[in-house]
């Protein structure tokens, strides 16, 4: 029975975080997938940081900010809505795939960002790195078990990481076109 004025909700939510970390505990911390997911973080970070232009660092940092930041909420949504699940994750009480919602995702799309200075080019990138994300990486991660879908088709996402790669580039320009910057 709930506490007096806790909501049942709640109540609920505080047994799913418990068990979620149980589980977390038991079947992730420490095994192979998590030592992957790390290496698939500081690997990402670290070609980042090699690659990244330091004469922009503001600028790529605030698109790879922003990147990460809308990359979370949507893997948030999908998965409140169970439209997919992350059996594996770096840090249990944070539900969605890290390693790559902080990490890769991230840093490819400011690094095509940085990359790709015409519209042609940008386009003709996100497209390939679209295709290769949803057709290739999404069912690899299916495959081996570090991400299910359970009311998803990957075909979904394309236009979706299309969109946010358009959408963030085009916030960036006006955000510095704001800023007299470019």
């Amino acid at each position: 029975m709930p506490e007096s004025g806790v909501s049942t909700a709640i109540e609920l939510q505080k047994l799913l975080t418990q068990l979620r970390i149980s589980e977390w505990l038991e079947s992730d911390l420490f095994h192979f997938r998590w030592f992957f997911l790390v290496g698939v973080f500081v690997f990402s970070a670290f070609v980042w940081c090699k690659l990244v232009d330091k004469s922009r660092l503001p600028e790529i940092t605030l698109h790879a900010g922003i990147t990460a930041s809308i990359t979370l909420i949507l893997d948030e949504m999908g998965e409140e809505l169970t439209l997919w699940e992350y059996p594996a994750d770096i840090i249990a009480i944070f539900p969605p795939l890290s390693a790559v919602d902080l990490a890769s995702l991230p840093m490819i799309y400011s690094l095509i960002y940085q990359y790709c200075t015409t519209w042609q080019s940008f386009l003709k990138t996100t497209l390939i790195m679209a295709s290769i994300f949803c057709f290739l990486l999404e069912p690899l991660l299916v495959w081996s078990g570090f991400y299910q879908l359970l009311k998803w088709r990957y075909y979904y996402g394309f236009p979706i990481y299309i969109l946010m790669a358009i959408s963030i580039k085009w916030l960036m320009m006006k955000i510095y076109a704001a800023a007299g910057k470019k």
